[in-house]
């Protein structure tokens, strides 16, 4: 009576189905954080009022367009 033996012991396809949804699931949360981001910076610009406020709004709102562009950038990649 022949044995056979497991050539692949875990599923290569399973595995990189996993990698792919917790890679979106991770930049999901990093453009919820760039949103918080937003936010903060925006109570801090109403109530601390200075010549950097709009140039730290600019950013926050760039960072947060470039969070859900990766977001884009890895739906279509992944």
């Amino acid at each position: 009576m022949p044995t056979t033996i497991p050539t692949e012991p875990i599923d290569f396809e399973a595995g990189l189905i996993f990698v792919k949804i917790a890679i979106l699931i991770i930049l999901v949360f990093y453009a919820i954080f760039a949103l918080i981001v937003i936010r903060q910076v925006d109570l801090m610009s109403k109530t601390l009022i200075t010549e950097v406020s709009p140039i730290l709004k600019a950013f926050s709102i760039v960072h947060a367009g470039f969070a859900v562009g990766l977001i884009v950038l890895a739906w279509g990649i992944l």
